[in-house]
């Protein structure tokens, strides 16, 4: 009965850890921004994810895969301009057969107008949404959609990927991103032997 509730209680702890954390990252108004960092690499772009259409009219195979579910993009500065995009590649072989894909963003919860790549052939590049203000603490929410249809014959298919994203202080050598959730995993890393010793019971 002791084991058990020092298994809970170790559980609730981390949950309540997790839940400051990501409530004090999540709840800041959305402001200006000037450069990023996304993760170490600096940079005023932040990709997001890549997509892909391959279709001869009868089917077809389709990507939508994001970067990370979560990421941790740094900016050096309180406020920044970024631009967002992802990586495409379109075949459409087919008779009469279409393919689009579209990534569509929410800073803060405010939509941000779509973009929208769509092709007949064949078609390679950059989708991008450009010159967004952020600031330090805004979240992202970004969707990627791909969609292949045909009309002869008639035939269709999609998909989509999603994520989120936060927006911190730069990642520089010798110093971490301020998480004290994070923080407190690595100090105490010995949480972990403890939990997998209390969930063998």
């Amino acid at each position: 009965m002791k084991r058990k509730l020092t298994m809970m209680g170790l559980v609730a702890i981390l949950i309540i850890l997790s839940t400051s954390t990501i409530s004090n990252a999540i709840s800041v108004n959305q402001q200006p921004i000037k450069k990023v960092l996304s993760n170490e690499a600096a940079s005023d772009e932040v990709c997001l994810g890549s997509a892909s259409i391959v279709g001869d009219g009868n089917s077809s195979t389709l990507e939508a895969v994001v970067k990370k579910d979560v990421l941790r993009i740094g900016l050096d500065s309180e406020s920044s301009y970024v631009d967002f995009y992802i990586d495409y590649d379109m075949d459409c072989g087919g008779t009469a057969d279409e393919g689009i894909i579209t990534l569509t963003i929410s800073i803060n919860g405010q939509n941000i107008t779509p973009t929208i790549v769509q092709t007949q052939t064949s078609k390679s590049g950059t989708l991008t949404i450009e010159n967004i203000e952020i600031h330090r603490q805004d979240t992202l929410v970004f969707v990627i959609n791909v969609v292949y249809g045909s009309v002869v014959p008639l035939y269709g298919n999609s998909t989509s990927a999603n994520g989120v994203g936060v927006f911190s202080k730069s990642k520089t050598i010798g110093e971490k991103l301020a998480d004290p959730f994070l923080d407190f995993l690595e100090k105490h890393s010995s949480i972990f032997s403890v939990l997998r010793y209390l969930l063998g019971l």
